[in-house]
Protein backbone atom coordinates (compact mmCIF):
# COMPACT_ATOMS: atom_id res chain seq x y z
CA UNK A 1 0.00 0.00 0.00
CA UNK A 2 3.16 2.28 -0.46
CA UNK A 3 2.45 5.78 -2.73
CA UNK A 4 4.94 6.72 -4.75
CA UNK A 5 7.31 9.39 -3.99
CA UNK A 6 7.76 11.40 -7.03
CA UNK A 7 6.12 12.80 -9.63
CA UNK A 8 4.68 10.44 -11.82
CA UNK A 9 5.30 10.06 -15.48
CA UNK A 10 3.16 7.54 -18.64
CA UNK A 11 3.37 7.94 -22.10
CA UNK A 12 0.43 7.40 -24.35
CA UNK A 13 1.60 7.13 -28.08
CA UNK A 14 2.94 10.98 -29.18
CA UNK A 15 1.38 12.18 -25.49
CA UNK A 16 3.51 12.23 -22.14
CA UNK A 17 1.67 12.84 -19.11
CA UNK A 18 2.90 13.92 -15.47
CA UNK A 19 1.54 13.91 -12.76
CA UNK A 20 2.75 15.88 -9.55
CA UNK A 21 1.48 15.86 -5.74
CA UNK A 22 3.96 18.24 -4.10
CA UNK A 23 5.15 21.54 -5.34
CA UNK A 24 8.39 20.90 -3.82
CA UNK A 25 8.18 17.69 -6.96
CA UNK A 26 7.31 20.69 -9.30
CA UNK A 27 11.51 21.88 -10.30
CA UNK A 28 12.35 17.73 -11.30
CA UNK A 29 9.22 17.70 -13.31
CA UNK A 30 9.70 20.98 -15.42
CA UNK A 31 13.02 19.42 -16.05
CA UNK A 32 11.54 15.90 -17.22
CA UNK A 33 8.85 17.89 -19.14
CA UNK A 34 11.69 20.09 -21.39
CA UNK A 35 13.02 16.69 -21.53
CA UNK A 36 9.95 15.18 -23.57
CA UNK A 37 9.69 17.71 -25.64
CA UNK A 38 12.31 18.00 -26.94
CA UNK A 39 11.92 14.59 -27.76
CA UNK A 40 8.90 15.36 -29.48
CA UNK A 41 6.39 14.07 -26.64
CA UNK A 42 3.15 16.45 -25.89
CA UNK A 43 3.30 16.82 -22.65
CA UNK A 44 0.24 17.08 -19.96
CA UNK A 45 0.70 18.11 -16.58
CA UNK A 46 -1.72 17.87 -13.76
CA UNK A 47 -1.99 17.07 -9.61
CA UNK A 48 -2.67 19.02 -7.02
CA UNK A 49 0.66 20.93 -7.52
CA UNK A 50 0.11 22.22 -10.46
CA UNK A 51 -3.82 23.11 -9.47
CA UNK A 52 -1.41 25.41 -6.57
CA UNK A 53 1.02 26.67 -9.40
CA UNK A 54 -0.51 26.32 -12.39
CA UNK A 55 1.89 28.91 -13.85
CA UNK A 56 5.38 26.76 -13.43
CA UNK A 57 4.99 24.41 -15.65
CA UNK A 58 2.70 26.48 -18.66
CA UNK A 59 5.94 26.86 -20.54
CA UNK A 60 6.56 23.42 -21.02
CA UNK A 61 3.19 21.58 -20.76
CA UNK A 62 -0.57 21.62 -20.80
CA UNK A 63 -1.62 22.23 -17.43
CA UNK A 64 -3.95 20.65 -15.82
CA UNK A 65 -5.42 19.08 -18.64
CA UNK A 66 -4.78 15.42 -17.69
CA UNK A 67 -7.21 13.20 -19.52
CA UNK A 68 -7.87 10.28 -16.74
CA UNK A 69 -7.55 10.33 -13.12
CA UNK A 70 -4.08 9.42 -11.66
CA UNK A 71 -4.85 8.43 -8.19
CA UNK A 72 -4.27 4.77 -9.23
CA UNK A 73 -0.99 5.06 -10.41
CA UNK A 74 0.00 6.80 -7.61
CA UNK A 75 -1.15 4.20 -5.23
CA UNK A 76 -3.93 1.46 -7.34
CA UNK A 77 -5.38 0.57 -3.57
CA UNK A 78 -6.61 4.11 -3.07
CA UNK A 79 -10.16 5.88 -3.79
CA UNK A 80 -12.03 9.28 -3.02
CA UNK A 81 -15.42 9.16 -2.25
CA UNK A 82 -16.11 12.51 -1.66
CA UNK A 83 -14.16 15.15 -3.12
CA UNK A 84 -13.78 18.74 -0.97
CA UNK A 85 -13.65 19.92 2.45
CA UNK A 86 -16.19 21.94 4.81
CA UNK A 87 -13.36 23.92 6.15
CA UNK A 88 -11.44 26.44 5.66
CA UNK A 89 -7.75 25.10 7.42
CA UNK A 90 -4.98 28.14 6.13
CA UNK A 91 -2.55 25.22 6.33
CA UNK A 92 -4.35 23.00 3.80
CA UNK A 93 -4.46 22.78 0.09
CA UNK A 94 -8.08 21.27 -0.39
CA UNK A 95 -9.44 24.51 -0.23
CA UNK A 96 -8.23 25.87 -2.78
CA UNK A 97 -8.21 23.25 -4.98
CA UNK A 98 -10.63 21.01 -4.31
CA UNK A 99 -13.63 23.47 -3.03
CA UNK A 100 -16.78 22.64 -1.09
CA UNK A 101 -17.68 19.41 -0.22
CA UNK A 102 -19.22 17.20 -2.75
CA UNK A 103 -20.30 13.48 -2.18
CA UNK A 104 -19.65 11.28 -5.30
CA UNK A 105 -22.41 8.58 -6.22
CA UNK A 106 -19.84 6.13 -7.43
CA UNK A 107 -16.50 5.26 -6.33
CA UNK A 108 -13.62 2.06 -6.67
CA UNK A 109 -13.99 0.02 -3.95
CA UNK A 110 -11.10 0.31 -2.52
CA UNK A 111 -8.86 0.16 1.32
CA UNK A 112 -7.04 3.50 1.10
CA UNK A 113 -9.69 6.08 1.76
CA UNK A 114 -8.57 9.40 0.83
CA UNK A 115 -11.49 11.95 1.59
CA UNK A 116 -10.50 15.19 2.90
CA UNK A 117 -13.34 15.44 4.91
CA UNK A 118 -15.79 11.80 4.92
CA UNK A 119 -17.03 12.99 8.58
CA UNK A 120 -18.91 16.07 6.88
CA UNK A 121 -20.63 14.02 4.61
CA UNK A 122 -23.99 13.11 5.51
CA UNK A 123 -25.31 10.19 6.60
CA UNK A 124 -26.20 8.48 4.24
CA UNK A 125 -23.05 8.85 2.58
CA UNK A 126 -21.51 8.07 5.50
CA UNK A 127 -23.14 4.50 5.97
CA UNK A 128 -22.80 3.40 2.53
CA UNK A 129 -19.08 3.86 2.63
CA UNK A 130 -18.68 1.79 5.16
CA UNK A 131 -21.38 -0.75 4.01
CA UNK A 132 -18.98 -0.72 0.75
CA UNK A 133 -15.99 -1.27 2.69
CA UNK A 134 -16.94 -3.85 4.56
CA UNK A 135 -15.73 -7.24 2.91
CA UNK A 136 -12.43 -5.28 2.54
CA UNK A 137 -9.45 -6.08 5.44
CA UNK A 138 -6.55 -3.38 6.14
CA UNK A 139 -8.61 -0.20 4.97
CA UNK A 140 -6.80 3.21 6.22
CA UNK A 141 -8.40 6.45 6.04
CA UNK A 142 -5.64 8.34 4.98
CA UNK A 143 -6.34 11.61 5.11
CA UNK A 144 -7.17 11.81 8.76
CA UNK A 145 -10.88 12.18 10.23
CA UNK A 146 -12.21 15.45 11.58
CA UNK A 147 -11.90 14.79 15.35
CA UNK A 148 -14.15 18.00 15.78
CA UNK A 149 -17.26 16.22 14.05
CA UNK A 150 -16.87 12.19 14.95
CA UNK A 151 -19.51 11.20 16.74
CA UNK A 152 -20.53 8.08 19.08
CA UNK A 153 -22.10 6.77 15.67
CA UNK A 154 -19.22 7.42 13.72
CA UNK A 155 -17.38 5.07 15.83
CA UNK A 156 -19.33 2.38 16.43
CA UNK A 157 -19.74 1.94 12.67
CA UNK A 158 -16.11 2.28 11.90
CA UNK A 159 -15.51 -0.80 14.92
CA UNK A 160 -17.53 -2.90 12.30
CA UNK A 161 -14.35 -2.49 9.59
CA UNK A 162 -11.12 -3.88 10.13
CA UNK A 163 -9.73 -0.80 9.50
CA UNK A 164 -6.73 1.65 10.92
CA UNK A 165 -8.26 5.21 12.18
CA UNK A 166 -6.48 8.52 11.69
CA UNK A 167 -7.29 11.60 13.46
CA UNK A 168 -5.42 15.20 13.58
CA UNK A 169 -4.31 17.65 16.51
CA UNK A 170 -3.40 20.56 14.39
CA UNK A 171 -3.57 22.79 17.33
CA UNK A 172 -3.71 22.65 21.06
CA UNK A 173 -7.08 24.47 20.99
CA UNK A 174 -8.64 21.47 19.69
CA UNK A 175 -7.93 19.46 22.65
CA UNK A 176 -11.20 18.90 24.11
CA UNK A 177 -12.38 18.06 20.56
CA UNK A 178 -9.76 15.48 20.19
CA UNK A 179 -10.33 14.01 23.34
CA UNK A 180 -13.90 13.42 23.04
CA UNK A 181 -13.07 11.64 19.61
CA UNK A 182 -10.49 9.87 20.83
CA UNK A 183 -12.27 8.71 23.67
CA UNK A 184 -15.25 7.58 21.52
CA UNK A 185 -13.12 5.40 19.76
CA UNK A 186 -11.86 3.64 22.50
CA UNK A 187 -15.26 3.25 23.86
CA UNK A 188 -16.31 1.44 20.49
CA UNK A 189 -13.65 -0.76 21.50
CA UNK A 190 -11.14 0.33 18.93
CA UNK A 191 -8.11 -0.81 19.94
CA UNK A 192 -5.36 1.76 20.31
CA UNK A 193 -3.20 0.42 17.72
CA UNK A 194 -5.66 1.36 15.16
CA UNK A 195 -5.84 4.81 16.06
CA UNK A 196 -2.42 7.50 14.85
CA UNK A 197 -2.79 10.90 14.90
CA UNK A 198 -1.27 13.49 13.22
CA UNK A 199 0.13 16.16 14.80
CA UNK A 200 1.12 19.22 13.03
CA UNK A 201 4.00 21.48 13.74
CA UNK A 202 5.78 24.61 12.52
CA UNK A 203 2.62 26.32 12.04
CA UNK A 204 1.26 28.72 13.69
CA UNK A 205 2.38 27.20 17.04
CA UNK A 206 5.73 26.91 19.37
CA UNK A 207 7.81 24.19 20.25
CA UNK A 208 6.28 24.12 23.38
CA UNK A 209 2.76 23.63 22.15
CA UNK A 210 4.08 21.28 19.82
CA UNK A 211 6.05 18.94 22.63
CA UNK A 212 2.82 19.49 24.96
CA UNK A 213 0.22 17.55 22.17
CA UNK A 214 3.08 15.28 20.84
CA UNK A 215 3.35 14.24 24.57
CA UNK A 216 -0.12 14.33 25.14
CA UNK A 217 -0.48 11.53 22.24
CA UNK A 218 1.90 9.58 23.44
CA UNK A 219 0.34 9.49 26.99
CA UNK A 220 -2.72 8.01 25.60
CA UNK A 221 -0.54 4.76 24.01
CA UNK A 222 -1.01 5.64 20.46
CA UNK A 223 1.28 6.75 17.68
CA UNK A 224 1.79 10.44 16.94
CA UNK A 225 2.50 11.21 13.50
CA UNK A 226 4.53 14.63 13.46
CA UNK A 227 3.94 16.52 9.90
CA UNK A 228 5.75 19.56 9.56
CA UNK A 229 4.32 22.54 8.18
CA UNK A 230 4.70 22.87 4.31
CA UNK A 231 3.35 26.37 2.76
CA UNK A 232 1.55 26.04 -0.22
CA UNK A 233 3.88 27.78 -2.74
CA UNK A 234 7.29 25.84 -1.63
CA UNK A 235 9.59 24.37 -4.24
CA UNK A 236 12.27 23.16 -1.63
CA UNK A 237 10.97 20.71 0.94
CA UNK A 238 11.56 22.03 4.91
CA UNK A 239 12.90 24.71 3.73
CA UNK A 240 10.27 27.06 5.39
CA UNK A 241 10.84 27.78 8.90
CA UNK A 242 8.10 29.93 11.17
CA UNK A 243 9.59 32.44 13.46
CA UNK A 244 8.75 30.59 16.70
CA UNK A 245 10.80 27.84 15.39
CA UNK A 246 14.53 27.39 14.23
CA UNK A 247 15.47 24.80 11.76
CA UNK A 248 17.53 22.69 13.74
CA UNK A 249 14.42 22.28 15.94
CA UNK A 250 12.07 21.20 13.71
CA UNK A 251 14.89 18.78 12.52
CA UNK A 252 15.08 17.80 15.86
CA UNK A 253 11.42 17.11 16.55
CA UNK A 254 11.35 15.16 13.32
CA UNK A 255 13.70 12.82 14.17
CA UNK A 256 12.92 11.98 17.24
CA UNK A 257 8.77 11.83 17.40
CA UNK A 258 9.02 9.88 13.56
CA UNK A 259 11.16 6.98 15.32
CA UNK A 260 9.07 6.52 18.06
CA UNK A 261 9.73 2.60 17.53
CA UNK A 262 13.07 2.91 18.47
CA UNK A 263 13.48 6.07 21.05
CA UNK A 264 10.53 6.07 22.56
CA UNK A 265 12.35 4.20 25.46
CA UNK A 266 14.64 8.00 25.57
CA UNK A 267 12.97 11.37 27.21
CA UNK A 268 12.55 13.99 24.35
CA UNK A 269 14.50 15.81 26.43
CA UNK A 270 17.84 14.22 26.41
CA UNK A 271 17.54 13.85 22.47
CA UNK A 272 19.93 16.13 20.65
CA UNK A 273 18.70 15.45 17.53
CA UNK A 274 21.79 14.03 16.82
CA UNK A 275 21.50 11.40 13.63
CA UNK A 276 25.01 9.29 14.23
CA UNK A 277 23.66 9.04 17.97
CA UNK A 278 20.28 6.58 16.12
CA UNK A 279 22.49 3.29 16.65
CA UNK A 280 23.09 4.00 19.91
CA UNK A 281 19.98 5.06 21.13
CA UNK A 282 18.15 1.61 19.60
CA UNK A 283 20.45 -0.27 21.74
CA UNK A 284 19.27 1.24 24.97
Amino acid sequence: MSWSKKALEWIDGNKAYISVAFTWDLPKAKERASTLVTEGYTVYAGGPACLLMPEYLSDVAHVNALEVSALERHNPEATFTSRGCVRNCKFCAVPKIEGKLVELDNWPVRPIVCDNNLLACSKAHFDKVVDRLKPLKKIDFNQGLDARLLTKYHADRLAELDCMTRLAFDSVNYESQFMRAYEALRKAKIAKRRIRVYVLIGFDDTPEDALYRLELVRSLKITPNPMRYQPLDILKKNSYVSPDWTDKELKRYMRYWSRLRWLNSVPFEEYDGDQSKNAAWRKR
